[in-house]
């Protein structure tokens, strides 16, 4: 998979793992189903109620029919704390405080500013309505697996996923692995993709494996959301600061 894209794909994936409960919750409404409410509510309340939470995430994309063989991989932190949130990945980082989503691309010295958004429990790249879009149709499934419980999202022709598996940890509420079955077209181009007269590494149909672990609380405080490491706001303008202080800000919303 093109790296760019690839970069890409982990906050969009981690969002989708959160903002999964906005759209479970209306399904939960239509089918009524108390097993499917106890888990949601659970794991929402497990994320929101633990206080400077920070676990790690590992990222593994595989062509579908050969799921053990890792194309690529990536290897990223999340911190939160209620609907504050920083994302590291390779030399990219995204931190959204009470006002501002911060996006610091380290590769091209550049930071780029919108207003926060918490549509969902926590919102890396502002792209909630996108994400949610993407689930329509879904048809939920629940099951017990010893200490864990598996939600399962199955889509209808037509959707960029085919289906979303979240195992989550019974005892905690948190989410343990996310498993998603796409459309690898949607990720990159039709010159990437394998098909006769015309060889290429990524088949039709991938799966992106979303491994998380090293749960714990109080590990980091209030200054990893301090926007005065990015930047100082200066009249009506923006100025990087500290270490970023040779890098570009890019204002991606208006209303700042």
């Amino acid at each position: 998979m093109n790296r760019k894209t690839f970069k890409l794909l982990p906050a969009i994936l981690l969002l989708i793992a959160f903002s999964f409960l906005g759209l479970c919750r209306q399904t939960m409404a239509q089918q009524a189903n108390p097993q499917l409410k106890a888990m949601l509510t659970k794991m929402q309340q497990a994320y929101r109620k633990a206080s400077y939470l920070q676990f790690r995430v590992a990222y593994f994309y595989a062509n579908q029919k050969m799921p053990g063989q890792h194309i690529d991989s990536m290897f990223g932190k999340v911190q939160m704390d209620k609907d504050r949130c920083r994302f590291v990945i390779d030399n990219s980082e995204t931190v959204v405080t009470g006002k501002y989503t911060i996006q610091i691309m380290r590769d091209e010295k550049m930071i780029y500013l919108s207003a926060a958004r918490h549509s969902g429990m926590m919102d890396p790249v502002s792209i909630t309505d996108s994400v949610l879009a993407h689930m329509e149709g879904a048809q939920p499934d629940i099951r017990d697996d010893g200490g864990s419980e598996i939600l399962t999202l199955n889509f209808p022709p037509g959707k960029m996923y085919t289906r979303i598996n979240m195992v989550v940890d019974r005892k905690t509420g948190f989410l343990q692995k996310v498993t998603y079955d796409l459309h690898t077209a949607s990720l990159v181009g039709q010159e990437m993709i394998d098909r006769p007269g015309h060889p290429g590494p990524y088949q039709s149909e991938g799966q992106v494996n979303v491994i998380f672990s090293g749960y714990q609380t109080g590990a980091f405080g209030d200054t990893q959301f301090d926007e005065k490491k990015f930047f100082n706001r200066v009249d009506n303008r923006f100025e990087p600061a500290g270490q970023y202080k040779d890098y570009h800000i890019y204002l991606a919303s208006t209303n700042l």
